[in-house]
């Protein structure tokens, strides 16, 4: 029966949408931290692989820890999100040659929706496939590859683009996703339970 309300509940306001990119060697505290902080605040979050290899869709994250994606990006492609996000870590140059991300990126960026990385995901993903026009953040010690695009702040958001610089920084830049995607008031609820 819970369900059944739920599913209602749903159709009169549908929760908004993620798709969180990731491949081997992405950072975990990025992946697991985005994830967590979007569901606590009802975001229905699509965790997809980018790996070509793993018809399991496991995929071993930098540190060595293994998740199981909810399916591929391939399966991503007939499906709309409010907000496409990638993480960083040495996955972040997979992800960047993914041409199935960058296809499903451009078009979140025509469509004027939400989009974002974190660490070098902004770098390799977002900066290097010329996703980004406008101010953006990155891992601090790549700043100079992005010249005076490079602004020094956790989370920075330019248009429908939302860039953050670290594992440090990804509770900061999940809690500005739900502001955008669910507005201030579901971001601080969010934020004072997880004591941030």
């Amino acid at each position: 029966m819970a369900s059944l309300v739920q599913s209602i509940s749903d159709m009169v306001s549908p929760k908004p949408t993620a798709l969180l990119a990731v491949a081997d060697e992405c950072e975990e505290i990025e992946v697991v931290g985005l994830s967590e902080v979007l569901a606590r605040a009802g975001v229905r979050v699509t965790v997809a692989s980018v790996n070509e290899d793993r018809a399991d869709h496991v995929v071993t994250l930098a540190k060595g820890t293994m998740i199981q994606a909810d399916k591929s990006i391939e399966l991503c492609t007939q499906d709309e999100y409010d907000a496409i996000v990638v993480p960083g870590g040495p996955g972040a140059k997979v992800l960047g040659a993914s041409a199935t991300l960058t296809d499903l990126l451009r078009k979140q960026k025509a469509a004027g929706k939400l989009y974002g990385g974190l660490c070098a995901g902004s770098l390799d993903v977002l900066y290097r496939n010329k996703l980004v026009s406008g101010p953006m953040t990155t891992y601090p010690q790549l700043k100079d590859e992005l010249g005076d695009l490079f602004v020094d702040e956790a989370v920075v958001v330019s248009g429908n683009c939302v860039t953050s610089q670290s594992p440090g920084t990804a509770i900061a830049m999940g809690l500005k996703l739900v502001e955008l995607l669910r507005g201030e008031n579901t971001a601080r609820e969010v934020a004072k339970h997880l004591n941030a």
